[in-house]
């Protein structure tokens, strides 16, 4: 069973974008796929499966997973509430990892991983084909002693420890050395991509 391009994006978006909702508002335009949630947040997403203006006045939603609400001229779907929100952390390894975990994550000079929320700030909207790259530069700390031939990276949820989100090979290997330029990963340069392609979840260099 393969995702369809639709349901692929929307795993991209809760992982690496901002949320794609707001609290509903009275006498508004909205069009199909817009999402909103109850001023009085009940844990359910509201999607607009009809497009329209709401009402002057908040309706009370049905809150059953797949029921619909008329709100003036729109019609809400209910959904739950998708993936939450995580912080991530990029970092690299000198040994790949697996689906399993695993590897051999680079420590000592001066490494540490780097923090970058999932906002629309920080990641492009997923495109046609399934993928989503980084809109602002990742950089690492200036090594201050050698930290091996980096191989790899990965994305977690932890600054330390933590669950290994995603991972994939550099393009090219890059060894650093103690005094080397700061590596970083340029705009565009991590490329998130559909595994259904037998591409690997990510893909990038260090220069």
């Amino acid at each position: 069973m393969r995702e369809t391009d639709y349901l692929a994006g929307e795993h991209l978006t809760a992982l690496l974008r901002s949320p794609a909702w707001a609290v509903r508002a009275n006498t508004t335009a909205y069009v199909l796929g817009n999402r909103v949630w109850a001023a009085a947040f009940d844990g359910n997403i509201y999607e607009c499966v009809v497009a329209g203006t709401s009402a002057g006045a908040p309706p009370t939603f049905n809150t059953n997973i797949g029921d619909t609400k008329v709100d003036g001229g729109v019609t809400w779907l209910t959904l739950k509430l998708g993936m939450p929100k995580r912080p991530l952390y990029v970092g690299l390894f000198t040994v790949a990892p697996t689906d399993a975990g695993g590897g051999t994550e680079v420590t000592g000079g001066s490494y540490a991983r780097q923090v970058y929320q999932p906002t629309d700030a920080n990641w492009t909207p997923p495109s046609t084909v399934r993928n989503a790259s980084n809109k602002v530069a990742i950089t690492f700390p200036s090594p201050s002693a050698p930290w091996g031939t980096v191989c790899c990276f990965g994305v977690w949820d932890r600054l330390t420890g933590g669950n290994l989100l995603m991972y994939g090979p550099l393009t090219e290997e890059l060894v650093v050395n103690s005094g080397d330029p700061a590596p970083s990963f340029p705009i565009g340069a991590i490329q998130v991509l559909d595994r259904q392609r037998r591409n690997p979840g990510l893909r990038t260099t260090l220069p």
